[in-house]
């Protein structure tokens, strides 16, 4: 379970405080934490939002004693997750988040400043999101032992955003590393947001055969995994460009099975993503494991049956030219 108490001087203390005083077992299944300037505090657990008073008690609605935190209050939040130097963590700003120590995602809202069609910093944060790392050791003993008993594919993890797909890839990655079958596979995990692996002092198990490359651009990371370390598998979370494509493809050309994960609720939105029918068009994908929530109890698709029906007729796509154009160099 996360502990709660390395977020202590990251969040306002009335909150923290109401943390202490609330159930453990509530507490233990947060997944997120929204904090708003001058607003109710949202307390997430499985995409249900509650309010939570000084005393730790949820509710559905908000009340009179629901914690509202202040212009200071969240002032000196904010201040404190950039370690009080916003300049420090600009780059990380302008990518909407900064990755604390204890492993946890704070999420940034705040007003973007451009210069000539660039962004080069922000202003007025104005909300944060802390999003809670969490293990669910044995969740992806499903789809392992469906999958990759006979065999070792590559597949897709889809799921809405907080159905699980990281925690899912988490323990894929500590499974098969960690004697699955009787083999201790060799597993690079590319990390570039933290998430995966945990950050600073709170590292989360990987396994006991898992190379992580924490903080690389997934491009950059495939590529030197693939070149440097003999992975068999390279696991990486949230693909969402052709640039990242063409690097998982550059993986593939290297004997390296994969397993990712792509926001997608739905099967129907599953065959609407240009960048799922570019991944399926490679194909080297054999199963999307389609997540519903948190239950663990995903749909597990056969690639080839979203890749048909996505493409269709449609011309522009790369598998109907008869070519693997992202994998040419």
């Amino acid at each position: 379970m996360f502990d709660f108490k390395s977020l202590a001087s990251f969040i306002p203390e009335r909150l923290y405080n109401a943390l202490l005083s609330a159930d453990s077992d509530i507490v233990s299944r947060i997944t997120e934490l929204r904090i708003r300037k001058n607003s109710f505090v949202i307390v997430v657990i499985r995409n249900t939002s509650f309010f939570i008073d000084g005393s730790g008690e949820l509710c559905d609605s908000p009340y009179s004693k629901a914690l509202k935190i202040s212009k200071n209050e969240f002032d000196k939040a904010f201040m404190e997750i950039c370690e009080y130097s916003v300049h420090s963590k600009l780059e990380q700003l302008k990518k909407g988040y900064i990755t604390l120590n204890c492993g946890a995602r704070v999420g940034v809202a705040a007003t973007a400043v451009y210069e000539a069609d660039r962004l080069v910093s922000i202003k007025n944060a104005n909300s944060i999101n802390v999003r809670i790392p969490g293990e669910a050791k044995g969740c992806a003993e499903g789809v392992l032992n469906f999958l990759y008993i006979n065999s070792f594919p590559s597949i897709i993890v889809a799921g809405a955003p907080n159905s699980g797909k990281t925690t899912l890839l988490r323990d894929i990655a500590r499974r098969l590393s960690s004697g699955f079958n009787n083999r201790y596979r060799k597993i690079a995990v590319i990390d570039e947001r933290g998430e995966l692996g945990g950050f600073g002092g709170h590292k989360l198990d990987l396994g006991i055969n898992t190379d992580v490359l924490s903080g690389y651009e997934k491009v950059r990371g495939i590529e030197l995994a693939s070149r440097t370390l003999s992975p068999e598998m390279i696991i990486c979370d949230e693909v969402s460009n052709i640039n990242e494509v063409r690097s998982i493809c550059y993986g593939f050309e290297s004997g390296v099975s994969f397993a990712l994960s792509v926001h997608a609720s739905s099967l129907n939105e599953l065959k609407r993503k240009a960048v799922v029918r570019e991944l399926l068009a490679t194909g080297e994908f054999s199963y999307i494991v389609l997540l519903d929530g948190y239950t663990y109890k995903p749909e597990i698709i056969e690639a080839s049956e979203v890749l048909d029906e996505a493409c269709g007729n449609d011309s522009s796509c790369s598998f109907n030219n008869g070519r693997r154009s992202l994998c040419i160099r």
